[in-house]
């Protein structure tokens, strides 16, 4: 069975606010309302299950934070023999941004500016996962890193400040103090077109406390998408060219649309 998500509309978990929904209109209306407290810089998220919680892959498993030295050093030295046009060698956001891209486990978060764009994320799987509920969850970048200490301002992956919370990923006692503990929203700069198309930001964790357990209900919102609906929303986003194809914009899945459009 799937999990109870019986209760409908809004209600309160801890101090977050949820809302379930139906319907895009529904989705609208949630981000409209949204909008109108904290303005056009809104960051979403899509989960293909929704009871998992804010952390990076990396900290999934502690095999995985035990090795991720290992990972990067090991991504970079392979990377670089065959890559045409490698980043820099202390380009430590380019690297990871690579890594992430390639479905390595890394101590960030995707975001997308775009909540149709989460919406797909949230529910692309809808064939494997028919009974388990989405989520999309909505995050207020400048007031997170207002709380963590790095004032309003949304840094570009590649600053200084970003590299150095990266540094840690690579280098073993290499910690600037002012840095630990702390989760910093930073926006893409690679160039990368799969980036571009998805409306790609990050947060970057150097703490391995959830995102959930330090924002209030002004930060941070979750949104569930019921198990039953997941189809009814990759439909809907289709008419709004929303599509495997636009998501990932290369040719193997430019050919998945066409066998969907044409029902082949």
């Amino acid at each position: 069975m799937p999990p109870d998500e019986s209760a409908r509309g809004r209600r309160k978990e801890k101090t977050l606010i949820i809302q379930e929904i139906d319907t895009i209109d529904e989705l609208l209306q949630f981000v409209n309302r949204l909008y109108e407290r904290h303005g056009a810089r809104l960051w979403y998220r899509g989960e293909e299950n929704a009871s998992l919680t804010l952390i990076p892959s990396i900290q999934r498993s502690q095999k995985r934070l035990e090795v991720e030295r290992y990972i990067t050093n090991d991504f970079y030295i392979r990377a670089r023999q065959i890559l045409n046009h490698p980043p820099e060698k202390h380009n430590y956001a380019a690297w990871v941004s690579l890594m992430q891209h390639y479905g390595l486990p890394t101590r960030m978060l995707d975001w997308s500016e775009s909540p149709l764009v989460a919406v797909f994320f949230a529910t692309e799987t809808y064939r494997i996962t028919p009974d388990t509920n989405a989520g999309v969850w909505v995050l207020a970048p400048d007031l997170l890193n207002e709380k963590e200490g790095f004032g309003r301002c949304i840094y570009p992956i590649d600053a200084d400040t970003t590299q150095e919370m990266l540094l840690p990923a690579f280098k073993h006692n290499h910690h600037n103090p002012e840095l630990i503990d702390r989760i910093l929203a930073c926006s893409s700069t690679e160039k990368n077109l799969r980036m571009y198309s998805q409306h790609s930001n990050f947060t970057v964790h150097n703490s391995l406390q959830r995102l959930e357990d330090i924002c209030d209900e002004n930060m941070l919102y979750k949104i569930i998408i019921p198990y039953d609906r997941k189809k009814y929303f990759i439909d809907s986003l289709r008419v709004f060219g929303i599509t495997e194809g636009s998501i990932y914009p290369d040719l193997d899945h430019i050919s998945s649309d066409l066998r969907d459009s044409y029902g082949i």
